[in-house]
């Protein structure tokens, strides 16, 4: 009779269990769920072997303990991580649409320039470098930062280093060959403030970030 019975009871026991399981939120059951649905059927069949009713009462309540002490610390866990994810896409919005508007200020202010001004003074050299340096420039950090695991700071540093370094070497070199009068000295500086404008944006960003990380860690 206990024989014929067994599957039963064992059926029963992992119903009531799957119940339990759905109190987990849905990403743990998902990666947790079979394992632990394995680990209390090999529980169940040590309790059902000894055949005494408080060992198995004690292995219920053992289950109904874990379940509630975990369940709520997975799902406050879980919030917390969307919570993340919903402050990273916000932050990676609001930097690149602040990115892009003061790309697009400089080129009107460079255009105002040229239209009332004629030639490049120190600052239409400077905003000329801000436009081209900032659009390829925060591009290219934008994709290293989300494809590799680079410290953002860092990947901007050396990305800015570089746009800003190539056009100038390569004025210096064929500069005088395309135009014989060409300003290569303020040329150099524009590229200068312009690299500290952009590097320096990134390093205020990367401190707030971090800022607001300790923040939340305080909370």
């Amino acid at each position: 009779m206990n024989k014929s019975t067994q599957p039963g009871r064992l059926s029963a026991s992992q119903r009531f269990y799957a119940l339990m399981l759905k109190t987990y939120p849905a990403e743990f059951r998902r990666e947790y769920g079979p394992h632990m649905a394995q680990v209390v059927r090999d529980c169940r069949r040590e309790a059902d072997r000894s055949r005494g009713p408080m060992v198995l009462m004690n292995f219920w309540l053992a289950i109904l303990l874990d379940l509630v002490r975990t369940a709520p610390k997975e799902h406050l866990d879980n919030l917390r991580k969307e919570r993340s994810v919903m402050n990273n896409l916000r932050r990676d919005a609001l930097a690149l649409f602040g990115c892009i508007a003061i790309i697009v200020v400089a080129l009107l202010l460079l255009r105002y320039l040229l239209a009332h001004q004629g030639p490049f003074t120190l600052l239409g050299y400077a905003l000329d470098a801000m436009v081209v340096t900032g659009v390829i420039g925060n591009f290219i950090v934008f994709l290293l930062v989300k494809t590799t695991k680079l410290n953002p700071l860092r990947a901007a540093l050396w990305t800015f280093l570089m746009v800003h370094a190539v056009p100038v070497i390569g004025l210096a070199v064929i500069g005088s060959r395309i135009d014989p009068q060409i300003r290569l000295g303020v040329i150099v500086i524009g590229y200068v403030v312009s690299f500290l404008f952009w590097y320096g944006l990134h390093w205020m960003w990367a401190q707030t970030k971090g800022n607001q990380r300790l923040a939340g860690e305080g909370q």
